[in-house]
C-alpha cells in the first residue's frame, strides 16, 4: 500500500482507489474504477457546487465601483474599475520586513496561490481596497470563496468568524445552502483595513484556522504579536507610488474611455496630444518637475486632479491659478469626508494657514507635543476658536498626521507647502513677510523653497512675487552673456567634426515605440532620484555648484509659474519671464563654452579622461591585448567633444522640458521674432 497516509500534509489529499491503493492490487479491478468514478464524480460536484455560488448584485456593483469617478467622465456614462486599473507595483519584504524585491501586483494576482497568508501594505488612497477587489475576483474565478471584510467602524470588535459568516451570507447568493457545508480550505477571508483592529493577535489566531487570508494594513503597521509562530507564514508587500509608464498607462486608459468607438486616424494623433497634455499637468501637480514629488503618485490623486482640472470652474473673484484650485479641491475632498460643514471651513483653512507658517518659521518637519502646546497657546491669544480641540484634529486627521511619539505634521508635503505659501500671500504688505520672500527667491536651489516659490503664484498674481523672480534670475551667472549658436559661436566643435560621432535617425520606428522608450528611461531616472540619498555633501562650500543648482531650479520654477499664469498675465510680463528662464540655461551654457574653448581646459580634461581609460584598459592587456598611448588619447578626445555636444543638447532640452507648453506657442512666437538666434528657433 501507499505511505501517503503517513505524511501529515498530503494525507489530506484524496488518493483514489480507496487508501490509495494500486487498482492492479483489486481482485476486482471493474469495483477499483467504480471507486474511482465515484470518487471523481464528487469532486466534481463539489467545484460545480462551489462554481454556481453566484455573487450579490449589490456586492458585484461594488466591486466594480469606481466611487467618486464612477460618474466623473464626459465620453462614458459609467466608469467601472476595469476600465482603469492600472496594476501597481509592490516591494514584496520577508516575515521579518527584509527587502526582497519589487513585483507587479499582476505577478501577484498570477501566482496568488503561492501566498497563503499575505499583508498588503499602503498609504492612503494607495489603492488598497481596489487591490481586494482584484484579489477577490482573481479567487473567485480560481473557484474560492474569497470573503471581504472592512469593519472600519466597529474596529473588529467581536468573534472574527461571525463577521465572516455575516460577509459571506451578504456576497453570495446561498439560496438554501448550508454555510457549514463549505470546507474552510475554500474559504478566504480578506481583512480591509486590518490596521484599525482592536485585539489583533487574538484575530490573526482565529485566522489560523483558515489555511489561507489576506490582511490590508497602512503604511506603518507592524505584526507586533507575542507568538512569532502566528505571523511566521505572512508575506509582506508594499504598495508603490506609479513609476512613469503605469502613469502613462493611467492616463491613455482614462482618455481613450468611450461610449462610442469612432476609428479615426486624426483622432489617434488628437489621443496622443491628450494625452500629452495630461501627463504634463499631472508631473506638474505631483511636483515632479522641480522635484522628488509634493503629492503621492497613486491612481486617486492622479485622476483625481485630471477630472477637478477639467471639470470644475473657479470662482472668478479667486486668484488661485487653475492648478492651485486642484490642491485646494483636494484639501475640501479630505474636509467633508471628515464631516466638516461649509459654514466651518474658514475655520480650518485658517488653522492650517497659520499652523504651516508656525512649522514653517520653526524650520521643522514635525512638531513636538511640547511645540503643538506652543503653537495652540498663541492661536488661541490671536483667533477665537469655537471647535473644541480634540474635535478640530479629529477632523482634520485626514490632513494633519500624528506618529507614535504624538509630533505633528502635514500628511503631505503640498499640504504644507499649499497653507505656507498661502500665509505668505496673504501678509505681502507686511515687510517681514516680504524679507522672507526675498530670502526664499535668493535660495530656490532648496527644494521646500521652490515648491513654496510655485505655491505662491497659486494663490496670488501680485506682481511683485513675479518680479523678485526675475530680479533673481537676472543676477545668476550674469557675468556670461547669453550663447546664440551662431556658427562663429560655434566654430571650435566644427573644429573637432571628425570627433563627433554622427546622429542618425531610428529605423523602423512608430510613437507608441518610441513613448515605451522614453517612458522605460523616464522609469530609471525616477527610480535612480529614490534611491539616492539626500545627499548634505559639500555643496554648500562649493560655490559653483550651488549657483548652477540655484539657476537650474530658478528656471524649474519660471516654468511652472509661467504655464500656470500665462492666461492672466500680460504678454509683456509673460515674455520677459519667459525670457529670463530662457537666458538663465543659455548664460550657463555661456560659461561651459568658455571652459571647453580653452585650450588648456581641453588638455587637462582629456588628460583626465586618458588616466580613466588607462585603468579600464590594463584589465584588457592582462587578457594580451594591447592599447597604444596615441589610441587612448584619440579615445579620450572623442569621448571629450560626444560629452561635450551631449551637455549643449542637453542643455537646449532643459529649457523645452523646464518651460515648453502649447500654453506658450505664442509667447515663444513674439521671442523668436525679436531675437532671431538660431537658439530661439531651436527652443
Amino acid at each position: 500500500s501507499c505511505g501517503w497516509k503517513d505524511d501529515e500534509d498530503i494525507s489530506k489529499l484524496l488518493a483514489l482507489p480507496t487508501d490509495g491503493k494500486p487498482i492492479s492490487t483489486f481482485q476486482n479491478r471493474d469495483e477499483a474504477w467504480s471507486d474511482v468514478y465515484e470518487g471523481l464524480k464528487r469532486v466534481i460536484e463539489k467545484e460545480t457546487k462551489i462554481k454556481g455560488l453566484k455573487i450579490t448584485e449589490e456586492f458585484e456593483n461594488f466591486l466594480q465601483n469606481a466611487e467618486m469617478l464612477t460618474m466623473a467622465h464626459s465620453q462614458k456614462e459609467k466608469v467601472f474599475l476595469d476600465d482603469i486599473f492600472v496594476h501597481p507595483e509592490l516591494d514584496k519584504y520577508d516575515y521579518l520586513k527584509g527587502f526582497e524585491e519589487k513585483i507587479s501586483a499582476e505577478e501577484l494576482l498570477r501566482n496568488i496561490l503561492d501566498y497563503p497568508k499575505i499583508v498588503i501594505a499602503g498609504e492612503g488612497q494607495s489603492g488598497k481596497t481596489t487591490l481586494c477587489k482584484m484579489i477577490f475576483k482573481e479567487l473567485r474565478r480560481r473557484n474560492f470563496i474569497p470573503v471581504y471584510i472592512s469593519d472600519r467602524k466597529n474596529r473588529y470588535r467581536g468573534k472574527i468568524e461571525n463577521k465572516i459568516i455575516d460577509s459571506l451570507r451578504k456576497q453570495y447568493d446561498m439560496k438554501n445552502r448550508d454555510l457549514y457545508e463549505i470546507e474552510k480550505e475554500r474559504i478566504i477571508p480578506i481583512l480591509d483595513d486590518f490596521h484599525l483592529a482592536k485585539n489583533k493577535e487574538k484575530h490573526i489566531k482565529d485566522l489560523s484556522n483558515y489555511p489561507r487570508c489576506v490582511l490590508i494594513v497602512d503604511d506603518i503597521f507592524c505584526l507586533n504579536v507575542k507568538d512569532e509562530k502566528l505571523i511566521g507564514d505572512f508575506i509582506y508587500f508594499r504598495i508603490r507610488e506609479l513609476k512613469p509608464s503605469l502613469r502613462y498607462e493611467l492616463v491613455r486608459k482614462w482618455v481613450s474611455l468611450k461610449d462610442m468607438e469612432i476609428v479615426d486616424y486624426y483622432s489617434e494623433i488628437d489621443s496622443y496630444s491628450e494625452i500629452d497634455r495630461k501627463i504634463e499637468l499631472i508631473n506638474s501637480i505631483l511636483g515632479k518637475i522641480i522635484g522628488r514629488g509634493i503629492m503621492p503618485a497613486y491612481p486617486f490623486f492622479i485622476l483625481s486632479a485630471v477630472v477637478t482640472y477639467e471639470t470644475y470652474a473657479i470662482p472668478l473673484d479667486q486668484e488661485i491659478t487653475s492648478q492651485g484650485y486642484c490642491y485646494q479641491a483636494f484639501i475640501y475632498f479630505y474636509l467633508r469626508k471628515q464631516g466638516v460643514r461649509n459654514d466651518e471651513i474658514d475655520i480650518y483653512v485658517n488653522f492650517l494657514t497659520e499652523l504651516a507658517f508656525y512649522i514653517y518659521k520653526q524650520r521643522k518637519y514635525s512638531l513636538s507635543p511640547e511645540d503643538f502646546s506652543s503653537f495652540m497657546k498663541i492661536y488661541r491669544e490671536k483667533y477665537t476658536l469655537p471647535i473644541n480641540q480634540k474635535i478640530l484634529l479629529q477632523k482634520l486627521s485626514l490632513i494633519i498626521s500624528r506618529d507614535s511619539f504624538n509630533n505633528y505634521s502635514f500628511s503631505y508635503p503640498y499640504l504644507y507647502y499649499f497653507f505656507a505659501a498661502k500665509y505668505l500671500a496673504e501678509h505681502l504688505e507686511e515687510d517681514e513677510i516680504m524679507r522672507e520672500i526675498e530670502k526664499l527667491m535668493q535660495n530656490l536651489h532648496v527644494e521646500e523653497n521652490a515648491y513654496i516659490a510655485v505655491f505662491l503664484v497659486h494663490h496670488s498674481k501680485s506682481p511683485k512675487i513675479l518680479d523678485e523672480i526675475i530680479h533673481n534670475a537676472i543676477g545668476l551667472f550674469d557675468e556670461y552673456e547669453p550663447v546664440t549658436l551662431f556658427k562663429e559661436e560655434v566654430k571650435f566643435f566644427d573644429e573637432q567634426a571628425d570627433a563627433l560621432i554622427k546622429a542618425a535617425l531610428p529605423v523602423d520606428t512608430t510613437p507608441e515605440r518610441e513613448r515605451e522608450k522614453r517612458l522605460r528611461i523616464a522609469d530609471e531616472i525616477e527610480e535612480v532620484k529614490e534611491e539616492m540619498e539626500e545627499e548634505e555633501t559639500d555643496e554648500e562650500n562649493d560655490h559653483l555648484m550651488k549657483e548652477l543648482r540655484r539657476a537650474i531650479k530658478t528656471g524649474e520654477v519660471i516654468g511652472c509659474i509661467i504655464k500656470n499664469r500665462v492666461a492672466s498675465l500680460e504678454k509683456g510680463k509673460a515674455v520677459d519671464i519667459f525670457r529670463e528662464g530662457m537666458n538663465i540655461h543659455l548664460r550657463i551654457l555661456s560659461s561651459f563654452f568658455e571652459i571647453i574653448k580653452s585650450k588648456d581646459a581641453q588638455q587637462d580634461l582629456i588628460d583626465l579622461i586618458s588616466k580613466i581609460l588607462r585603468k579600464i584598459i590594463a584589465e584588457e592587456e592582462k587578457r594580451g591585448m594591447e592599447i597604444s598611448d596615441d589610441e587612448i588619447r584619440r579615445k579620450a578626445r572623442v569621448i571629450f567633444w560626444n560629452f561635450s555636444f551631449l551637455l549643449v543638447y542637453g542643455i537646449i532640452y532643459k529649457i523645452v522640458h523646464s518651460l515648453g507648453s502649447d500654453k506658450l506657442t505664442e509667447i515663444i512666437g513674439i521671442i523668436e521674432s525679436k531675437i532671431k538666434t538660431p537658439v530661439s528657433f531651436l527652443v
